[in-house]
């Protein structure tokens, strides 16, 4: 029974190391579309908060911001999309505090962060 498990062990180290079971890096165009989607949105949030959107609205609206980003899986842009992701926070805090000043300035930082990774992306690849 204990050599039974031992190739099972084997196997199944085996199976979960074989390339199988990888998962696929994200195409150019994907990560450029995340980049894309999420500096957008970052610019739509900031124009709603211009025109004096309610707070709930631009706190979904970072909060899709942020859901965006995610997909910007690049192992040369993961520090700056993180640093981006913290400006995204700041500004759901400053919205949920009601300060709007911060929160402006802090979308104004996020959108220039996000600009960054798109031109470092456009320029690697």
């Amino acid at each position: 029974m204990n050599t039974f498990k031992k190739i099972l062990a084997s196997f199944v180290i085996a199976a979960l190391s074989s390339s199988a079971f990888a998962v696929a890096n994200p195409s150019y165009e994907d990560v450029k579309a995340a980049i894309d989607n999420t500096l957008a949105k970052v610019e739509e949030t900031k124009t709603a908060l211009d025109n004096g959107a309610d707070s709930e609205k631009l706190i979904d609206m970072v909060t899709d911001a942020r859901q965006l980003q995610k997909d910007i899986a690049n192992n040369v842009l993961d520090v700056k999309r993180n640093q981006a992701s913290n400006v995204l926070k700041k500004v759901r805090t400053a919205i949920q505090n009601n300060e709007l000043q911060v929160a402006k300035e802090s979308l104004t930082d996020a959108a220039n962060r996000y600009r960054e990774i798109q031109q470092l992306y456009a320029s690697t690849h």
